[in-house]
């Protein structure tokens, strides 16, 4: 799906939630004792990579998360898989895993339908192997068939997430984000710099250069497990 397509439904996501934000802007909370006990846990499939999988014949990719409620923050789990055979004048193959861990500060608690807007920070591990293959015109030997690999690559980066969770029935909910990934680290590959890190995305900028900085966009379909009621902060209207 096109990034343009995915920003069109955050964009449907945030509206759908600005009364909910605006309402928390006009109104003096109820203040209550902190409930640092656990209430619900959110477990999720990425359908961003689900689709992706469908119409890029290239890429399969499969990914899901999972949170827990603390008070406001949410403690936040994702991962998943990435396997690309990507053939045009050359071959690559790529085949990892990612895992990511962090904390989400939701900035709407008091909504009574559990709908959320919340910033966060992950950090993010990536470990693959890649290949690359390519033939070259050589005056002298002919076609000649070149393969470079790269073994057990690790990587390693930080995320700024901001995340919408919007109920859409009993105890489903979407969930949209949009990322901002820094501070990439890539152990010394053995004789190539990988086209693309599982978890990241597309590690080439232009010729040979590699990306520093990156930003992409997921969302999920989410499933909400409640262990009990939780009480939502009442309001006064000023």
């Amino acid at each position: 799906m096109s990034l343009s397509i995915l920003k069109s439904i955050y964009n449907i996501l945030f509206l759908t939630l600005l009364p909910f934000i605006g309402m928390s802007q006009i109104a003096d909370t109820v203040r209550i004792k902190p409930d640092w006990n656990p209430s619900r846990l959110h477990v999720g499939i990425e359908g961003s990579r689900l689709i992706g999988t469908a119409i890029k014949g290239y890429k399969r990719s499969l990914g899901g998360m999972v949170d827990l409620d603390f008070h406001r923050f949410l403690l936040a789990f994702e991962g998943g898989a990435e396997e690309i055979n990507r053939l045009k004048t050359y071959e690559y193959t790529n085949q990892g895993t990612f895992f990511k861990w962090g904390l989400d500060y939701n900035l709407i608690p008091h909504n009574k339908y559990r709908n959320m807007v919340s910033l966060g920070l992950r950090y993010a591990k990536s470990r693959f192997s890649d290949q690359l293959t390519f033939a070259e015109e050589n005056p002298w030997f002919g076609t000649q068939t070149l393969q470079f690999s790269n073994k057990d690559v690790s990587a390693h980066w930080t995320e700024i997430l901001l995340r919408l969770n919007v109920h859409v029935w009993k105890n489903v909910l979407l969930g949209a984000v949009l990322r901002i990934e820094l501070m990439k680290n890539v152990s010394a590959p053995d004789q190539f710099i990988p086209f693309d890190i599982p978890g990241w995305g597309r590690n080439w900028k232009s010729g040979t250069d590699d990306k520093t900085a990156n930003m992409g966009f997921s969302y999920y379909l989410i499933y909400n497990f409640s262990f009990r009621k939780k009480e939502i902060p009442l309001k006064k209207i000023k």
